[in-house]
């Protein structure tokens, strides 16, 4: 089922730009001879207004097809210096109608991204995270001390504010800094009541692209709920219950925990305080097939809320969300030529699907939030001008508009061969990387 929403998401995206291609291409005069919702061999087709309609058996995406796109090759087959004109043909309208055409279809996918994150704004928004309380790694990765510790932060600080912006849980500081890699940071803080000032530059994570500065959340351990049958469950552990030792061992968060499950230890005697009372409760620990540990119990997160907007403020935090979207979305090209491992931070088809259906699956909104990435995602890409990407087509379009003469068949072919070539090694790069995924 995670499959079948990944595909019904992602097929609904690229139906969606092909969309956008098609109705600019009959605004400008070019005849569309085919429109397809799928690949493949084609199961059912209907013309209607000079175009067939396709339904193809491969459901994934679409396309248009325009007449004389491919008007190049024959003139070249017939060795002509120029591309004949013809009625409704592509390479027939003006360049600047062209130009319409091959943006229409990134266009398409921003205002849908648009759209979505509209819709999304109209209700409340719940998500779990923690406290603004860190704790620091203060051991040295390839002997690289991480930038919070380098920046004299401490167990139990609290992060007040990240360049002026104001932190209230966790998550708040994930994002944050997950965006500005080698960028200098300004950081508020509060340690014992009193208001400290650093600054920190987070590093780049070369398998994720996103920036870090090597920090845990500080999670107090306060028990949310206890899995019915666990071993914790029989030993008497209860939800509200806190712990405040193990094996006699004074623990104030999770990482201390952490530190001592390192061990793998059989059992642990937690002491435990609930309201005024406190009791020692012996439980077996249950390790996975992984090797992580199954402790039976869960720890109580910070319930965050984002309150809903009204009509007209949703499609003011939809615009502003979907400028956001591609301001982040254009910084991330840029750290692809910025050493990163492009195996883990280039996604191709299958995990992108994947991806849609465990979202489509977990949390509705997260969906229809990973759906705009993606559409903002295709309309910066398809805009590169990149021969046989949309912004290809463009850049010949705008060349031929300011030079005032059509550029000869060969030199068309010559860039379309280059285009392919590229797009074909970025694909087979993708699909690599998904094979590795799937092994994974």
């Amino acid at each position: 089922m995670k499959i079948i929403f990944g595909l019904i998401a992602l097929g609904i995206v690229v139906i969606i730009h092909e969309l956008g291609h098609f109705f600019a291409a009959k605004l400008c005069g070019v005849d569309v001879e085919s429109f397809s919702v799928g690949w493949g061999p084609v199961f059912l087709r209907k013309k209607w207004h000079g175009t067939e309609y396709r339904l193809s058996v491969l459901p994934l995406g679409g396309y248009c097809g325009m007449k004389g796109e491919n008007a190049y090759r024959t003139a070249l087959e017939e060795k002509l210096d120029y591309i004949p004109e013809e009625e409704g043909g592509f390479y027939s309208v003006h360049p600047l109608k062209r130009v319409i055409i091959g943006a229409a279809g990134p266009v398409a996918n921003l205002i849908l991204a648009f759209i979505i994150l509209t819709i999304v704004g109209m209700g409340d928004y719940t998500y779990y995270s923690w406290g603004n309380k860190i704790i620091p790694v203060s051991e040295t990765d390839n002997g690289v001390h991480y930038p919070a510790y380098l920046a004299g932060l401490q167990e139990g600080d609290k992060i007040i504010s990240l360049d002026g912006k104001t932190i209230s849980n966790f998550s708040e500081i994930q994002m944050y800094i997950s965006t500005r890699a080698e960028e200098t940071i300004k950081v508020v803080y509060e340690r014992d009541g009193q208001i400290l000032k650093t600054e920190m530059t987070p590093l780049l994570d070369k398998k994720t692209g996103a920036g870090k500065i090597g920090v845990y959340p500080f999670i107090p351990l306060e028990v949310g709920s206890v899995k019915k049958g666990s071993s914790a469950e029989t030993a008497g552990i209860r939800a509200g219950d806190k712990i405040i030792a193990v094996n006699g061992e004074e623990v104030s968060n999770y990482m201390d925990l952490a530190d001592i499950l390192q061990t793998k230890p059989e059992q642990l005697t937690f002491t435990v305080q609930h309201e005024t009372v406190q009791a020692q409760h012996t439980v077996t620990m249950l390790y996975r097939n992984d090797g992580t540990v199954e402790t039976g119990m869960d720890w109580n997160p910070l319930t965050v809320t984002i309150p809903g907007a009204d009509f007209p403020g949703c499609i003011g935090k939809g615009f502003t969300r979907t400028i956001g979207m591609v301001s982040l979305t254009f910084k991330s090209l840029g750290l692809l030529f910025r050493g990163i491992d492009l195996t883990e931070a280039v996604s191709g088809p299958v995990r992108v699907t994947v991806m849609l259906g465990e979202a489509a699956s977990a949390d509705f909104t997260g969906f229809l939030e990973l759906m705009a990435i993606i559409c903002v995602s295709l309309f910066l890409m398809n805009l590169l001008p990149i021969p046989v990407l949309d912004g290809g087509i463009i850049l010949v379009a705008l060349v031929e508009f300011f030079s005032k003469k059509q550029l000869k068949p060969s030199v068309l072919y010559k860039i379309q061969i280059v285009g392919a070539v590229f797009i074909a090694f970025i694909f087979i790069f993708a699909l690599f990387g998904d094979i590795r995924y799937l092994i994974k």
